[in-house]
């Protein structure tokens, strides 16, 4: 993905023009630019407080030094550099294509003869690198990228080089979890190049099972394994197995060298008939459903595929924890990493990117593939940065990207009330959560097998950072610090890294929970099936206190609880509201609206009080201390819409026709607004404006002061909304379903 350069960026570096923006680095903003000879780069800026500061300086000029000793065919090459200039900035290779972790993910594990070249090259990087005196330290499937005639290894920047000594933070892990060596983990060690070749023992694992050999899990779990379990090798062919497993040995001695371990590989090609430098021409060297999808996305006219958008959105980045920056190549995002021996179709099993529509026929020479692999290898070249062909850009500013390749959009400006883009096929079965430049919404893309499930999209222009497949129903998730908590219904409470949806824990019991979740400080609540409510640490996992609540109908959700000052808010279907201790889940009060009137609605919290609807037609507003009630209004005959407040007004509909605005503090009607048609989905109110999609196809925006309306947006003719809307950064978020073609859903992208 491009995005169009901002107002402070720079328009030259050196002698290089910018065209984009491709993404953010460790060390600063990486750009997309063009030698005067026409070639293109990708340009790491850094940013200016840390060029201020002269340690970093000096380790950034260390780098820069270390990093153009690297002249391996096998890793991506430093052009040029300006470490004393102002701004600093670092120009490497741009490599298009995609990483091994997207190609696993989106086409599943590689045949030994592959495995077995790719390891080849890897090798032949390390020994590169190692030759010019820098170690890795963050080897992994995300940091080796596919070419049409081997793979490049990326990031080996400021890893460890022999004069650096202690420049290198001290206390620092700089790796990735399951794929660090054991004395990267172990206090007072330091990494050497064996722990590069502990790493490439994992990948090559990776590479042939799906799965590290490590398995999956928070770090400190996979730390533990690393250091003190044997890896899961059971799966790997004879040959194959036993080179990992030397490579995997827990102390470095123990370990074979590259030159060793080239030798080896060599020889095991030889006995697979593949003659390793003889068949890398063409993608000869991979799978051939790899190599056809690489194919099939590269540009006509030679130019680069875009390699940089959403997940961790760099091209050129630092390796994990390394000190004030990193490595050094182009660097797609990072594809999701699959759990340990996941079981087939369970959630939290090998995540698929999301599929595109159909892509054109693969070339003669290629085999024949399947629909659902045609489309999950199109989608891991989306999400490097390849606009999928059914995702749409509308409005100004939504010119090909600079540069020729046509593979990327610049980020659309348009109007209020205008769609800045869509996605469609999107099959949206709840409401979106927005978070940090991410849309996290549950659906199906293209109604294909497997893509059910979690999909966060970028913001800026809707494609995909990452999937978490579930075909339990998700609930709305939480995001909170870096963390995506997320309810499958009547299965499990799920804790995911919000940067590219590794799975960190999972939460179950006999009351599994069912209503979604909510965060506040170390807790994530949420409901179960039957009346209980959870209190779960967001760090472990585990439980630390239940309270039980009357919900007796199972079928039905209860609404999610709310967080506010302490106190969790949740309602009850005898027409309660509880009010419960965040810390010790000790019931502080109850609310009885109406005797055997259900509360299906989440709460809304503001100042001291709360406010909450029932099904028999009113909005009560309720002291958050003493639980007494202040005041209740008359929104319509039946269960109104959940109460939304903001800025002294609490908003509300009757789920027929008609908006109604309530003073917060007296529980005065301030405005009405008719709709003129039904609507069944909760406000949204942000910016000054309330926003309501109704049942047909119109999403209305009023002022929220005086209810007057600003603009409407219509979906296509002959469909209903199905989502709440919901806005964020000046956007309004929402989906559509075709009611003639009911499979057929649209997710909006409106500027507010």
């Amino acid at each position: 993905m491009f995005t169009e350069l901002e107002a402070g960026d720079p328009r030259q570096v050196g002698r290089y023009r910018l065209l984009a923006r491709l993404g953010a680095g460790g060390m600063g903003q990486v750009f997309l630019a063009r030698s005067p000879g026409g070639r293109e780069l990708a340009v790491k800026v850094v940013r200016a407080e840390l060029a201020e500061d002269a340690g970093f300086r000096e380790r950034f000029a260390s780098e820069v030094t270390a990093a153009r000793r690297v002249t391996g065919i096998f890793t991506a090459s430093v052009v040029d550099a300006d470490p004393a200039g102002s701004p600093a900035w670092l120009a490497t290779e741009y490599v298009p294509g995609m990483s091994l972790g997207q190609a696993i993910a989106g086409l599943g594990p590689w045949p030994e003869p592959a495995v077995l070249a790719l390891g080849a090259g890897l090798v032949e990087a390390l020994e590169a690198i190692h030759g010019a005196g820098v170690v890795h330290r963050d080897l992994k499937p995300s940091n080796v990228l596919l070419a049409p005639d081997g793979p490049r290894v990326i990031d080996f920047g400021i890893s460890v080089t022999d004069e650096l000594g202690g420049l290198t933070r001290t206390g620092v892990a700089v790796g990735t979890p399951g794929f660090m060596a054991p004395e990267q983990l172990r206090t007072g060690e330091r990494a050497g190049p064996a722990s590069d070749v502990f790493a490439l023992g994992g990948v090559l694992a990776f590479a042939a099972t799906g799965a590290g050999p490590f398995g999956t899990g928070a770090a400190h779990i996979l730390y533990y394994r690393t250091v003190h379990e044997e890896p899961e090798l059971g799966q790997l062919a004879p040959v194959l197995r036993s080179l990992v497993a030397r490579c995997l040995a827990k102390e470095p001695a123990d370990r074979p060298s590259p030159a060793a371990l080239l030798a080896e590989l060599s020889e095991a090609l030889r006995a697979e008939e593949w003659a390793a430098p003889g068949s890398r021409a063409g993608y000869g060297w991979l799978p051939p459903a790899v190599a056809a999808a690489l194919r099939e996305r590269r540009p006509a006219d030679g130019g680069p595929v875009p390699t940089a958008g959403g997940g961790a959105g760099e091209v050129v980045t630092a390796g994990a924890g390394s000190p004030g920056g990193g490595g050094v190549g182009a660097h797609p995002p990072t594809a999701v990493e699959p759990p340990r021996s996941p079981a087939p179709g369970a959630l939290g099993a090998t995540p698929p990117p999301p599929p595109s529509p159909p892509q054109p026929t693969p070339p003669a020479a290629a085999p024949a593939r399947s629909r659902r692999q045609l489309l999950a290898a199109a989608a891991a070249l989306g999400t490097a940065g390849v606009a999928f062909t059914g995702w749409r850009l509308i409005g100004g500013g939504g010119d090909q990207a600079p540069g020729g390749s046509g593979g990327g959009h610049l980020a659309p400006r348009v109007g209020s009330g205008t769609e800045r883009w869509s996605v469609t096929d999107f099959v949206a079965m709840d409401t979106a959560t927005v978070a940090d430049g991410v849309l996290y919404q549950y659906a199906t893309h293209g109604l294909t097998e497997g893509t059910t499930g979690l999909y966060a999209l970028n913001t800026t222009d809707g494609t995909t950072r990452w999937f978490f497949p579930s075909e339990a129903r998700v609930r709305r998730p939480a995001v909170a610090d870096g963390t995506v908590y997320l309810t499958a219904r009547d299965d499990a409470l799920y804790a995911l890294d919000a940067a590219d949806g590794q799975r960190r824990w999972r939460f179950t019991d006999d009351q599994a929970p069912a209503t979604g979740p909510a965060v506040a400080g170390d807790t994530v609540y949420v409901g179960g099936g039957l009346g209980r409510l959870h209190a779960v640490d967001a760090a472990s996992g585990e439980r630390r206190w239940s309270y039980r609540y009357p919900w007796e109908d199972g079928s039905v959700p209860a609404p999610p609880p709310v967080i506010a000052d302490g106190t969790v808010y949740l309602g009850a279907d005898d027409g309660t509201l509880h009010a419960v201790d965040a810390a010790t889940g000790r019931e502080r009060w109850t609310h009885l609206a109406e005797s055997g009137y259900r509360v299906f609605s989440p709460a809304a919290v503001a100042g001291d009080t709360v406010y909450f609807s029932c099904g028999n037609g009113q909005v009560y507003a309720v002291g958050t201390v003493s639980g007494e009630r202040r005041w209740a209004y008359p929104a319509g005959e039946g269960q109104p819409s959940g109460p939304v407040v903001a800025d002294g007004t609490v908003y509300v509909h009757d789920f027929s026709d008609q908006l109604h605005a309530v003073d917060a503090a007296s529980g005065e009607r301030r405005w009405g607004y008719p709709l003129g048609t039904s609507v069944y989905l909760d406000p949204a109110v942000g910016e000054g404006t309330v926003c309501l999609a109704t049942l047909e196809n119109t999403l209305h925006a009023l002022d929220a002061e005086t209810g007057r309306e600003r603009w409407t947006f219509t979906a296509v003719a002959d469909s209903e909304s199905v989502t709440e809307p919901v806005i964020a950064d000046g956007t309004v978020y929402y989906t559509v379903r075709d009611v003639y073609r009911m499979e057929h859903f649209v997710l909006h992208a409106v500027a507010l």
